[in-house]
């Protein structure tokens, strides 16, 4: 059973039916409609794919047998919810969670025994019912292991479904080290999602959320694995589309929340989690803090991407450190002769050293 037929949902779904695969789809009403209606449409560059495939709004409508498995593809903030209503229908099955962030497994694993993560690299866009855009023609890689470690026979077996239906998979004994590598990847989301740029007009700004991750990590360590993430720039061979009013290439998962509307995002499980274990070392991270703040505040208010540009950004970025600094009762007259050591100044204050870029201008 595929739960949640998004982006990463409705690829694995279409895929692997396309391989020979029983496939089961569970998701919103809206979209669920449409593929009863008129299939699942998977676009590439080549070629369009339409899937007869079975698609539900709730687990309570299927009728499990003992050699199923459910890839769970909901998003973060969505995922309590999700595995409660699996849990009133069946007890025991494992679930494989094809999902961003790193807190997914640990929900799940409080109802279920058999629990596996699934790092996602793929460049795939979501924004109509019924039809999931693959950017080229392969759908990218998969890294899958047991929660919190290990592998087993399942993890080989479901892997090599995998690779059938045409993904490249790595089995690991250490996912989540993989699932925190692509976390930092992940933080970069709220950026495009907040100005709809991407490239070098706010390489500036996704280096730093990143790097305030990175030592966050570090000081909690958290061991991660960071594989490059592909690329959100626009390829030579992309057809400019419209979605929702907005022109272009979607820029991540983000983007694609806002662009749908759907009252909610999932940044408290991407730049959330570093605000989070920064908390437990009594440590601020305002980057993290502020592009958290604004994305779910755009969401909630339903806006679509690009409500600022990067330099109105920046000047955020800047307010959100003065908003920590008044929240610790620190007062950068206090701090004036360490500004000749920027370094020595910003440890002091309890942030990380690459913030110093929005304090001392851009």
């Amino acid at each position: 059973m595929i739960y949640g037929v998004g982006a990463v949902g409705g690829a694995l779904g279409g895929l692997l039916s396309l391989s020979g695969e029983q496939v089961v789809l569970v998701g919103r009403s809206g979209n669920v409609n449409e593929i009863r209606t008129h299939g699942l449409n998977i676009v590439t560059s080549s070629r369009t794919h339409n899937i007869k495939l079975p698609a539900f709004t709730s687990p309570k409508q299927i009728d499990f047998g003992p050699n199923d498995v459910v890839f769970l593809c909901v998003k973060g903030q969505d995922t309590e919810i999700a595995i409660d209503e699996l849990h009133s229908v069946v007890n025991d099955i494992p679930v494989f969670c094809f999902q961003n962030g790193v807190r997914n497994e640990e929900i799940v694993s409080k109802y279920y025994a058999h629990v596996y993560g699934v790092m996602v690299k793929a460049i795939l866009f979501f924004t109509r019912d019924g039809e999931v855009i693959a950017r080229g023609d392969s759908p990218n890689q998969l890294v899958v292991g047991s929660y919190p470690k290990g592998t087993d026979e399942l993890t080989e077996d479901v892997s090599a479904k995998l690779r059938h239906a045409g993904y490249e998979v790595t089995v690991t004994p250490e996912i989540m080290s993989y699932k925190y590598g692509k976390l930092i990847g992940n933080l970069t989301n709220a950026v495009g999602a907040i100005t709809n740029v991407a490239g070098e007009e706010v390489e500036r700004i996704t280096q730093s959320v990143q790097n305030e991750g990175k030592e966050i990590l570090a000081m909690a360590g958290i061991k991660w694995v960071f594989t490059d993430e592909p690329s959100p720039r626009r390829p030579k061979d992309a057809v400019n589309q419209s979605y929702n009013g907005l022109s272009g290439t979607p820029l991540g998962s983000t983007w694609q929340s806002l662009t749908r509307q759907q009252g909610a995002v999932e940044t408290e499980f991407l730049n959330g989690e570093i605000v989070r274990i920064a908390a437990k070392f009594a440590k601020r991270v305002p980057i993290n803090e502020t592009l958290l703040h604004i994305t779910v505040e755009m969401a909630v208010n339903h806006e679509l991407p690009g409500k600022y540009s990067p330099a109105e950004l920046i000047r955020l970025l800047k307010f959100g450190l003065i908003v920590s600094l008044f929240n610790k009762n620190i007062y950068i007259a206090d701090y004036s002769s360490d500004l000749k050591n920027t370094s020595q100044f910003i440890r002091k204050l309890g942030f990380g050293i690459d913030f110093m870029w929005v304090l001392c201008g851009y």
